[in-house]
């Protein structure tokens, strides 16, 4: 027994030990990756993107469901990006609210002939296509079709668009003016790899000001959960995907904003219908698409916050977000686990994968049987409290740096949440965090797993939005 107690405690002390050291490498990386790209960024500036002749053409596809509280301003938003070369296709999924009565109020559409693509890509089925009589709408194209989900509704607007690239984001989305001119960068430097996916930073706009479509005053959440959210996006974003594409291991590329070449996506069949996780899921096919065919590739992300959103502001929403997205890690990496250090696939399937399977999806795990383990400890009268809180105090504090390191970081070198007053509320809400959102968000994937670990049919989910606050 005293055996079996030693081997248990040491695999949490070597699991622990090996996480700090990943992060504290992610740390020197992020500081890496900003380094090169603002000498990249020095290279090839917006004005010199903007004057260039071979531009690729983009459609922006943006699901809407049930989106008629926001839909017509964050609409405005997606319409007066700067790009000469793109189309934008609001793909109205079987919404049961007034969704597409706003859409045809505000921008005077009439219903148009159309005929469906033929690709290996399927959908449900379209009841209608819409176009404006407003010569300033000419580019927005408006589908209605049955409801069949994210996914279903990203692959219809793929199937029909016209374009070289597209970008994925959501209806409920607000994009910076330049967002494009910036994800096309990319395609444009790299000459000896294809860039098969390109993701932007995404930023929290909960009671920020939006006037015109556009980001005018960036403010906190008043929402705590919605607050310490911003923490969770700047270490996720900077410290996980800045990192991980230095090393070109990046395997994730946000749902709300990902521009990917039509082609490439058509060839592996469009976003997978079967898994709440769509956006990790075609990342990685993508990816195991060209290390079969044995092409060079690149997986990019743009580190400056390029597209905002409204994130959960209620425990209840914040569950059912963390819920799908624990069941999506869950079916992608049981689709794809013959990649399981498969040396087929080179650093993918030796590091990469792996990684993912041992500190993405194992972490919530290996946490909730801890806690298990130091109750059962405390009901046995085994833990040496004295110690047991001094060791406490240190992985709290440890996890408390990580988190102010990465908020640091990212408002000196991208000027976000610069102001005193924001940076301070923002620590403040790191070093709550443990405390707060970070259980709800464990009970919300242990709860995931479980569903999945039983069988429980679970949907999308409902995310109810409160909307962003405008001014006219």
């Amino acid at each position: 027994m005293e055996y079996f107690r030693a081997g248990i405690d040491w695999f949490f002390f070597t699991y622990g030990i090996v996480l700090f050291g990943i992060y504290l490498s992610f740390v020197h990386l992020a500081l890496r990756a900003i380094k090169k790209n603002k000498k990249q960024a020095s290279f090839l500036n917006i004005n010199n993107i903007k004057g260039a002749q071979n531009l690729p053409s983009v459609s922006l596809i943006a699901p809407a469901f049930n989106e008629g509280l926001s839909i017509v301003t964050n609409l405005h938003s997606l319409l007066s990006l700067q790009y000469p070369y793109y189309e934008l296709i609001i793909v109205n999924d079987g919404s049961t609210d007034d969704t597409l009565q706003k859409l045809i109020k505000a921008f005077d559409l009439v219903e148009v002939s159309y005929s469906d693509k033929e690709t290996n890509i399927k959908h449900a089925d379209i009841i209608g296509q819409y176009q404006s009589t407003n010569h300033k709408y000419g580019h927005l194209t408006v589908i209605n079709k049955k409801n069949g989900g994210r996914a279903d509704a990203l692959n219809c607007g793929i199937a029909n668009a016209k374009t070289n690239l597209v970008l994925c984001t959501d209806a409920d989305c607000i994009i910076e003016q330049d967002a494009l001119l910036k994800m096309v960068r990319p395609y444009l430097e790299e000459l000896d790899k294809e860039v098969i996916a390109c993701g932007g930073g995404i930023g929290i706009a909960n009671d920020s000001i939006i006037k015109n479509g556009t980001l005018k005053e960036l403010r906190l959440p008043k929402s705590w959960i919605a607050r310490i959210q911003v923490v969770e996006y700047i270490r996720a974003f900077l410290l996980g995907r800045m990192a991980w594409h230095q090393v070109d291991g990046l395997m994730l590329v946000s749902g709300a904003f990902g521009l990917y070449p039509r082609g490439r996506v058509l060839e592996v069949g469009g976003f997978d219908k079967d898994t709440v996780g769509e956006d990790l899921e075609l990342c990685m096919r993508l990816r195991v698409h060209m290390e079969r065919q044995n092409l060079p590739y690149d997986v990019v992300y743009i580190p400056e916050t390029l597209c905002w959103t409204e994130a959960p502001s209620s425990a209840k929403v914040y569950i059912t977000q963390r819920d799908r997205w624990a069941r999506g890690l869950w079916e992608t990496l049981k689709k794809h686990r013959y990649l399981f250090m498969n040396r087929k696939y080179g650093a993918m399937g030796g590091v990469f994968f792996p990684y993912w399977v041992f500190f993405e999806f194992c972490a919530p795990i290996v946490e909730f049987l801890g806690m298990i383990l130091i109750t059962v400890y405390a009901i046995l009268g085994y833990i040496n409290w004295p110690f047991a809180v001094f060791l406490y105090i240190i992985v709290y504090l440890v996890g408390c740096v990580f988190s102010t390191i990465s908020i640091l970081i990212y408002t000196i070198n991208f000027r976000q949440y610069a102001n005193v007053t924001m940076v301070t509320k923002l620590i403040l809400a790191a070093f709550i965090e443990p405390f707060s959102s970070h259980l709800i968000m464990l009970y919300a994937e242990i709860k995931g797993y479980m569903k999945k670990l039983f069988g429980v049919k679970s949907t999308w989910g409902t995310m109810t939005r409160k909307g962003f606050t405008t001014s006219d």
